[in-house]
């Protein structure tokens, strides 16, 4: 648990640098923004469409125990 929010950070700082490159006028961060954004819209999307939770558990329940 604790290596993903260690990722969930280092990434956000990833992103908030990019951003800021971006903001200032670095023309190679630009792409680099839209393809963050466009990554975490598609898994974000295909998670929602299979019935994945955030959590991790799968969307159908199960059946016997």
């Amino acid at each position: 648990m604790i290596f993903t929010r260690i990722a969930w950070v280092l990434g956000l700082a990833v992103f908030v640098g990019l951003c800021w490159l971006a903001s200032i006028g670095f023309p190679p961060a630009a792409p680099l923004v839209v393809t963050a954004v466009v990554l975490v819209v598609l898994i974000g999307g295909g998670n929602l469409l299979r019935g994945r939770s955030p959590s991790g558990g799968s969307g159908a329940p199960r059946q016997g125990s």
